[in-house]
């Protein structure tokens, strides 16, 4: 019995450690990144991310899309599973990331390079500093919530294939 209850709980650490996520380390540094289908122009992939509205910035710039948006994770992230106090509480607050999208041939590819989180009013903490250890992702239940947590809301906010254009 002892045995496999090890077993199971094996399992299931294995299961919930090797879910898979868009997040990939480079120089360093967290970034997400994930290509869509799209034939959508880039001006019509900037107005779909613009009437998200909550950006900070938002332009284009030849064939991309440079943004910057802030998050509230009471209302943003708590549709993808964030709940108060069962997540780092450097996320209650909210914060910004920063990143940009790109077009060719049908599709885009949206990459977020920066997300910070405002701790405490006027200081601000790199999701680097929570996720990564010496250019290494975090091997613990922490990290792997909140990189998981990103993940699911990053590719709702940016699949635009479910939205409803009215042509009137």
């Amino acid at each position: 019995m002892k045995n496999l209850l090890v077993l199971t709980s094996l399992v299931i650490s294995m299961v919930i450690s090797g879910l898979p996520h868009n997040f990939k380390i480079e120089s360093n540094n967290l970034i997400w990144q994930k290509v869509y289908d799209s034939d959508n122009s880039i001006y019509e992939l900037y107005e779909s991310l613009r009437q998200q509205g909550n950006y900070e910035k938002i332009y284009i710039v030849r064939d991309e899309v440079i943004f910057t948006i802030n998050f509230e994770s009471k209302n943003e992230l708590e549709a993808h599973g964030y709940k108060t106090w069962s997540y780092p509480s450097f996320l209650k607050p909210g914060g910004k990331f920063t990143g940009y999208l790109q077009k060719k041939e049908g599709k885009y590819r949206v990459t977020i390079t920066n997300i910070d989180f405002n701790w405490n009013g006027d200081f601000v903490e790199n999701i680097d500093d929570a996720a990564l250890k010496k250019g290494e992702m975090r091997e613990n239940t922490r990290t792997k919530k909140v990189i998981q947590l990103f993940d699911r809301y990053f590719n709702d906010k940016f699949d635009f294939s479910n939205s409803e254009v009215q042509n009137w």
